[in-house]
């Protein structure tokens, strides 16, 4: 099936948004105005060309890099950004803090350990099988997460019980400050591991968009067919640090700038001009809107109230 327009336009704004919230972000954390640290994902924004083909009734998992499932699955930069903030305005009152969740989206937060929203998923997808609706699963993880052992339990029991799920493997090169060479006895492609539980792998460019979505379109139809999970990995790279403050000392800057030219949303950009998509006009608004709404919802949070103390047990307990 071919990519349609509005879902390339979909796909580019909200790769766009989510590199507008990710540097206001990095903004807001050198002013110290919020209580969290930030995880920048500047660099691997092509993630969103499979986030944009869910439906709001998907399921998707995320690391502590997670602006492009939060943007891609249609939340509020607004209520994100006031939720970093610990504001009472947040997704989750500003008591989730980095931990974002939208129940009605399929985003129920984040692991508090690297590895442990797997069997997170595997539950999603006996949800979504259950329901019989057609409901999938995506869970990103990067590729340092890949080496805990719950990767093990989760996908040969997706594959086992042909759960609707497909596994996202961000593969950035990085585990925090470690390379693959020291974290991977295998050399080339990770999706070789898909092979193991029974699925389908597969690898793809993660920095081209296009590539990236039309991977997923037929990964996402599969779990929707009822086929069972499989595995896509994604090749990419964080431009910043593991976190804001990280000295990058175990890289160096020719690497940097050389992943720079690479950039998703300039090739993306590059691709819709070529192709007649959008107009040089129209991708100068879309960047333009999106750093606005950022700005606006740095503002929202900032001027938003705390949570009142009386109110610091309320939503612990399903009523």
């Amino acid at each position: 099936m071919a990519l349609s327009n509005e879902l390339l336009v979909r796909i580019y704004t909200d790769m766009v948004r989510t590199r507008a919230i990710d540097e206001q972000f990095i903004i807001s954390n050198q002013r110290a105005k919020m209580p969290t640290a930030w995880h920048s994902g500047i660099g691997q924004e092509g993630i969103v060309a499979v986030i944009a083909q869910l439906r709001p009734d998907d399921y998707a998992t995320y690391t502590h890099r997670g602006a492009y499932v939060w943007i891609g699955k249609g939340m509020t930069m607004k209520e994100i950004m006031a939720e970093f903030y610990g504001k009472a305005t947040g997704c989750a009152k500003g008591k989730g803090g980095t931990h974002i969740a939208r129940p009605s989206l399929g985003i129920f937060g984040r692991s508090g350990t690297q590895g442990g929203h797997f069997p997170m998923a595997a539950g999603m997808g006996i949800a979504a099988q259950m329901s019989r609706q057609g409901q999938v699963v995506v869970s990103c993880a990067g590729d340092g997460c890949y080496t805990r052992g719950t990767v093990h339990e989760s996908l040969n029991s997706a594959s086992v019980w042909k759960l609707p799920i497909i596994w996202l493997l961000e593969n950035n090169g990085l585990s925090m400050q470690v390379g693959l060479d020291k974290t991977w006895a295998i050399q080339g492609d990770l999706s070789v591991i898909a092979n193991s539980y029974g699925m389908p792998g597969v690898t793809v460019d993660g920095n081209d968009a296009v590539a990236v979505a039309e991977a997923a379109q037929e990964l996402i139809q599969r779990a929707r067919n009822g086929e069972g999970p499989s595995l896509l990995e994604l090749k990419t790279y964080r431009i910043r640090g593991h976190m804001e403050g990280d000295p990058m000392t175990y890289r160096t800057r020719e690497e940097i700038d050389m992943w720079r030219q690479k950039d998703p949303i300039r090739r993306f950009e590059q691709y819709l001009a070529s192709k007649g998509v959008l107009a040089q006009e129209q991708l100068a608004k879309i960047t333009k809107d999106a750093e606005q709404e950022a700005i606006e919802a740095e503002k929202f949070a900032d001027e938003s109230p705390f949570p009142a103390p009386e109110e610091a047990f309320e939503d612990m307990y399903a009523p």
